[in-house]
């Protein structure tokens, strides 16, 4: 049995990018203008679509169309992206994988009631007021990843810059280190899933394009947990890399 009809229209598109017949920043035909040149209805040409963007080919731009998108994908490296010689040094954690390609887009700090999780984590009550630190991250103007990170107040109180928008080189790490509560050890857990329709939207997600949502916990050399850091990344955009001895 061959191919769904949706599936060769989106290799035939697919293969006239890879042949350069179209190059980064062309606008595509339309979906109509396509359906007519495959001899397909628009709603195959429309689930074509959805594979190529949620692929990173293509992407839509409101009122403006398709357009072919060369997107690299990050590779996202551990464990050498948190090991204390990068960040230590004042690199920030993201340039190890997107090497100055990333932007932070949307930082907002401020305190919030500790749910069951975090509480849990951190060692608080449910409930206790935490520090959460809200970021969006973009590459070539797309949100490929969000974060919310939650810290203790007497961890703030020790490195107040942990509390700013922009805490210095190296980040919150750099801050917590130079108190006395950095972090030794990581622990993080990774879960596929589809996203909720509000990671969508923020992340203008093609329909059907799962996320990888990523836990990550901070732990002192008397392993206390000084962060929990809650990450939805976008599957398509990324590649998770573990190099791990034997």
């Amino acid at each position: 049995m061959g191919e769904p009809a949706y599936r060769d229209v989106a290799n035939a598109i697919r293969a006239d990018i890879e042949a350069r017949h179209l190059v980064d920043g062309d606008r595509l035909p339309t979906v109509r203008e396509l359906a007519q040149r495959y001899g397909v209805p628009t709603g195959t040409v429309a689930k074509a679509v959805d594979i190529l963007r949620a692929d990173g080919v293509i992407v839509a731009r409101h009122g403006r169309g398709l357009y072919v998108r060369a997107f690299g994908r990050i590779v996202r490296s551990s464990p050498d992206r948190l090991s204390r010689a990068w960040w230590g040094e004042g690199k920030a954690i993201q340039d190890r994988d997107t090497h100055g390609r990333l932007r932070v887009v949307h930082v907002v700090v401020e305190e919030a009631p500790a749910s069951a999780v975090v509480a849990e984590a951190l060692g608080v009550p449910v409930g206790a007021a935490v520090l959460t630190r809200a970021r969006r991250f973009a590459v070539e103007d797309r949100i490929v990843q969000t974060a919310i990170s939650f810290l203790p107040l007497d961890v703030v109180a020790a490195a107040p810059a942990v509390g700013y928008t922009g805490s210095g080189p190296g980040g919150i790490y750099a801050r917590m280190t130079e108190a006395g509560l950095g972090p030794e050890t990581f622990r993080e857990s990774l879960v596929c899933r589809m996203p909720t329709s509000a990671e969508a939207e923020v992340m203008a997600l093609p329909r059907g394009t799962p996320i990888i949502a990523v836990t990550r916990r901070a732990y002192t050399a008397t392993r206390r947990c000084v962060e929990i850091n809650e990450m939805v990344l976008d599957s398509s955009a990324y590649e998770l890399e573990y190099v791990l001895g034997a």
